[in-house]
């Protein structure tokens, strides 16, 4: 297990690079800023941005999800199709919310084992600390194995 959650992929498709970005763009609706979530239009799976030679998508929501991965895809073309590359990671401010409550559960447990010398407090401080770190990554497991397969879904059909 990996210290700050991502995890990768490679799709071997049957088709060109063209198609792939083609498919892609028919299902993302273009990033727009301070758009509410309730504001949906019908037909979009993903929000994002496609490039010519990269996308970076997040699945469509209808509410506030901190746990969401950025789908980040390239694509490598090959003789009989092409290889796309897919990666997902968190957002910058799900990984500031994980590092600052370790960090403040870490500090909180190292002044009661050190300074109170109150271990079962150090103790319960620790124990906090891994049960938030443990309930993120395994909301963003559960994030990914939804991005991941809609993704494939409409990549693969």
């Amino acid at each position: 297990m990996q210290l700050l959650p991502a995890e990768s992929e490679t799709l071997v498709l049957p088709y060109s690079g063209k198609e792939v970005f083609e498919r892609i763009r028919q299902v993302t609706r273009p990033m727009e800023p301070y758009l509410p979530l309730s504001v949906q239009e019908e037909g979009f799976r993903f929000n994002g941005v496609v490039e010519a030679d990269e996308f970076r998508l997040s699945r469509k929501i209808t509410r506030p999800n901190s746990f969401l991965p950025i789908i980040i895809g390239k694509v490598a073309p090959t003789s009989k199709g092409c290889l796309v590359f897919l990666s997902y990671k968190m957002f910058s401010s799900t990984l500031l919310f994980i590092g600052f409550w370790s960090v403040l559960t870490l500090l909180i447990s190292l002044y009661f084992f050190f300074y109170e010398k109150l271990y079962s407090y150090g103790t319960i401080a620790i124990a906090i600390g891994i049960v938030n770190y443990v309930v993120a990554l395994l909301n963003f497991q559960k994030q990914v194995r939804i991005s991941r397969s809609l993704i494939r879904h409409t990549l693969e059909d």
